[in-house]
């Protein structure tokens, strides 16, 4: 038994020199010959002499009968067992008590020290559990009595010593008392208190209150009610490019839409009648400028009122300043940066917007889990980001099973990809020719001993050799044959014919991934794509969803599909009813920066309303969203906090759909 249970234990036991002196119960004959024996245990228990009361109380229920000592002899001869430390006889001379004196007077009290015993031995558990049910057993619960508070002081002390929510849960399932009901849920309050877990605090009063009234709890419920009362306005702080200096900057539109969004959240949330958490904003402007940023978020982050920070919203710019959030523990959510490895500068980062790398392998997955693609190629600019993109679509399709058959890049700007897809397109068209043997004077000796170990008659082979013929070698082997040929080490040669004539369609891969680098690219790579007589299914990145450029070369790129970090849908109601009041706020329609803000905004403010008041306990919860379902798209951050949803958009001639969304965890 640890020294604090140990001292718990000592604390209680005032209550064990209580020693009941009544009959407590019917009993079939009066003995007088066992009042001295019972008066002399009882004499040695007062004086400290445990041992003594021990053995007295014992004999009195060995060499008596059933008489007016024995149920009192029972729970003393306990007590006194559990004040010399013998918790374990202790507790098998309490439930010898209880099972065989199930109707007597001082069954609550036996089962009181019975939950002391336990609690010697540290069964909290089983403490709990018959600490609960003494107080069910008393005579009058809730008249304040000295056995009633005793079994409520043990109780506290167990519960805030060493259970956490779901262990006080547990007994809620199996306690049938109202007012032990009503005790449960104050300490379920009392845990999420102490978590700062506020609203869950305010909602397992309220069920206490509500759901089991009871006189005598509610000093606890308004003390308890009042402190969390006292925690209800937190601030969160927002970093955004709002250009204060700079009126006419276009980036200026950007920060002020994203601000409008969040705002709206706010405004909602302190609205709703339900919420008990009071949230304000520290709203300042980075200037689009990693120096100004970092100074500001140290100013941020030494406010100990403020729990969280939204922003900052380019890649550098939050680049510049996850270090400090991350460094002094106050979990920071862009809702827009996208750059790989933002969110990996540590645990109290979290990026709203899928990056590169999680692009890349959502195109992935959908071209060959989705469309059922096995053989692809892969097209990008080698100097932006989206050379990240396709790095992690090549790695993901491989993982996958997928074959690469041809991976090519271009510099940021250029307008030929001749060389390139002249490149992809003889690697295509090699994965259609058939494999061909040249039967000539190069053909060694081992190689003709292989084929004919692999079947092919020598009589034919002396016959191709004497025409020196170049023959498929499918028609010797069969369908397999380059799978034979190649684990054999027989060289095989290409018809040449067919690799560099546009005559012929490239139909040798399913599935042409190409992230653009700017919207400006579509028409000059679809175009010179179908130029290449290339047979595929065309695969983009984001900088696709542009409809005046998909919609000027839909010759050229009908049914493409591309990724999307945003989507709505007119019909959705939810997005009906917040463009309505975003129009009577603002006399115009929310752009798609409007919903980044208000999206983000709602999400770090559910969490808040859930109890998530410090920062501590709002890093936790961002951790463990992977599905919130915004306006704009859903949030949902993988192990490495970074937003694992997108959209999968296909222009079809004449209007960009969604086809799919997914998440990559």
């Amino acid at each position: 038994m640890t020294h604090r249970f140990l001292q718990l234990v000592v604390l209680l036991a005032f209550s064990l020199s209580c020693i009941p002196y009544g009959n407590g119960q019917d009993f079939p004959a009066y003995i007088d010959d066992v009042n001295p024996v019972f008066q002399k245990a009882v004499d040695s228990y007062s004086s400290g002499d445990f041992d003594a009361a021990v053995k007295g109380f014992d004999r009195v229920l060995r060499e008596f009968p059933l008489n007016q000592r024995t149920t009192a002899s029972y729970l003393m001869k306990g007590k006194a067992q559990l004040r010399n430390g013998e918790g374990l006889d202790a507790a098998r001379t309490l439930r010898t008590f209880l099972s065989t004196h199930p109707e007597s007077s001082y069954r609550a009290d036996a089962e009181y020290n019975l939950g002391l015993a336990f609690l010697s031995t540290e069964r909290f558990d089983a403490a709990v559990s018959t600490l609960l049910t003494a107080w069910e057993h008393l005579e009058q619960p809730g008249s304040g009595g000295r056995l009633e508070r005793d079994v409520v002081s043990a109780l506290d002390a167990v519960i805030d010593s060493t259970y956490n929510v779901v262990r006080i849960r547990n007994h809620l399932q199996d306690v049938s008392g109202r007012t032990q009901r009503a005790y449960l849920w104050i300490k379920v309050a009392g845990k999420h208190a102490r978590n700062a877990e506020l609203a869950l605090a305010g909602v397992a009063l309220d069920s206490s209150e509500t759901r089991y009234p009871t006189p005598s709890l509610q000093p606890r419920i308004a003390a308890l009610r009042a402190q969390v009362e006292r925690r209800s306005e937190v601030k969160i702080g927002v970093l955004l490019p709002l250009m204060s200096k700079l009126a006419g900057s276009p980036v200026r539109q950007i920060g002020e839409d994203l601000l409008a969004g969040i705002e709206a959240a706010l405004k909602e949330h302190n609205s709703a009648p339900t919420v008990r958490t009071h949230v304000s904003l520290v709203v300042r402007d980075t200037e689009r400028d990693p120096l100004v940023a970092t100074r500001i978020a140290q100013e941020l982050t030494s406010d100990p009122e403020i729990i969280g920070i939204i922003g900052p919203v380019f890649s550098n710019t939050t680049s510049a300043v996850v270090g400090l959030a991350n460094a002094r523990k106050i979990p920071l959510l862009s809702p827009t940066a996208n750059s790989n490895g933002i969110a990996a500068v540590g645990p109290y980062i979290f990026q709203a917007n899928p990056d590169y790398e999680t692009r890349g392998i959502a195109m992935a997955r959908f071209a060959v889990l989705n469309r059922g693609h096995k053989r692809l190629a892969v097209l990008a600019p080698i100097d932006t980001y989206a050379k990240f993109m396709a790095e992690a679509f090549m790695s993901e399709a491989t993982r996958l099973g997928a074959e690469l058959v041809a991976s090519e890049w271009y510099q940021r700007g250029e307008t030929d990809f001749t060389m390139q897809l002249r490149n992809i397109r003889r690697a295509t068209m090699v994965t259609l020719a058939p494999p061909m043997i040249a039967f000539s004077g190069a053909l060694s000796r081992q190689e003709i001993a292989t084929l004919v170990h692999l079947g092919v008659p020598m009589s034919r082979i002396d016959s191709l050799l004497e025409r020196s013929a170049v023959v498929d070698a499918v028609s010797l082997l069969g369908p397999n044959a380059a799978q034979l040929l190649d684990s054999a080490g027989v060289d095989i040669t290409i018809e040449t014919e067919r690799l560099d004539s546009l005559e012929y369609p490239a139909e040798g891969i399913d599935g042409f991934y190409v992230p653009v680098s700017m919207p400006e690219e579509i028409g000059l790579v679809s175009s010179q794509i179908v130029y290449f007589n290339f047979v595929t299914e065309l695969l983009g990145s984001g900088e696709w969803n542009n409809f005046t450029e998909l919609d000027a070369n839909k010759r050229y790129c009908r049914n493409v599909f591309f990724d999307a970090d945003s989507y709505t849908e007119a019909e959705d109601p939810a997005y009906g009813a917040f463009v309505d009041r975003y129009y009577e706020a603002h006399r115009q329609r929310p752009s798609n920066h409007v919903l980044f803000g208000y999206d983000t905004g709602r999400l770090v403010l559910s969490l808040i309303s859930t109890g998530a008041t410090q920062r501590e306990s709002l890093r936790k919860a961002l951790g463990g969203v992977r599905e919130f379902r915004g306006l704009h798209s859903r949030i949902g951050f993988s192990s490495r906090r970074v937003n694992t949803w997108l959209q999968v958009l296909q222009f079809d001639g004449e209007r960009v759909l969604r086809v799919d969304e997914l998440s990559i965890e």
